[in-house]
């Protein structure tokens, strides 16, 4: 979305910005002002990366939806929920959330971490999903697959749903590589051998 002028959709609201700026701002406010300024683009269009979350707890102190111009959404999930706990649970475990960071300790399996993982990934979604129903809300879906498979297309149809001019090359990348490797698929197995069991079935009930 950066390199297509589609504003720099970062975590403004905590997350990446605390870790890797110690200057960044505590203030939502002021987080805020950074995300309207720094995460636009020259096109005018301004971005934001948000978790549930982060959601959560900004909701808080600020009016976020009250306070953005404009705001339309693009929710972001992934088809292989399993797949992102693994990979969420190597992650945490090594530091290396992204392909340009150096790992700080070797992966080692955790079924009860990836099961952990799996289940906050859930409540996320399940977050969002409460969310905009309530809210009547509508909103663009995308899946990390579809933009892995077409990163045009799903750039084309985020710039619709603002109403930009699609401009750019087909060949857009995001300067990130791919980490998965067979180490997750070894992890994946021995998940399922270990956590799988097909007659079990949770539902939770509303008094």
């Amino acid at each position: 979305m950066a390199s297509a002028g589609l504003g720099h959709p970062l975590e403004w609201f905590g997350g990446r910005r605390l870790l890797e700026r110690p200057d960044y701002p505590r203030d939502p406010r002021a987080q805020l002002l950074r995300a309207l300024t720094e995460g636009r683009s020259s096109t005018g269009i301004y971005a934001i990366k948000l978790f549930a979350s982060q959601f959560a707890q900004l909701a808080k102190k600020v009016n976020l939806p009250a306070s953005l111009p404009k705001p339309n959404y693009v929710r972001l999930t992934r088809d292989d929920l399993l797949g992102q706990a693994i990979s969420w649970a190597r992650a945490r475990q090594t530091r290396e959330f992204r392909s340009t960071e150096i790992g700080h300790a070797p992966p080692r399996y955790n079924g009860q971490a990836i099961a952990e993982c799996l289940e906050k990934i859930l409540a996320e979604n399940l977050a969002w999903d409460g969310w905009f129903a309530k809210n009547g809300l509508s909103f663009l879906p995308l899946t990390y697959e579809q933009i892995q498979r077409d990163p045009a297309g799903s750039l084309t149809k985020v710039a619709q749903l603002v109403d930009v001019e699609p401009n750019w090359e087909t060949n857009l990348r995001s300067g990130l590589e791919i980490q998965r490797d067979a180490l997750n698929e070894e992890w994946r197995k021995r998940f399922l051998s270990e956590y799988a069991d097909p007659s079990s079935f949770r539902y939770r009930t509303i008094k």
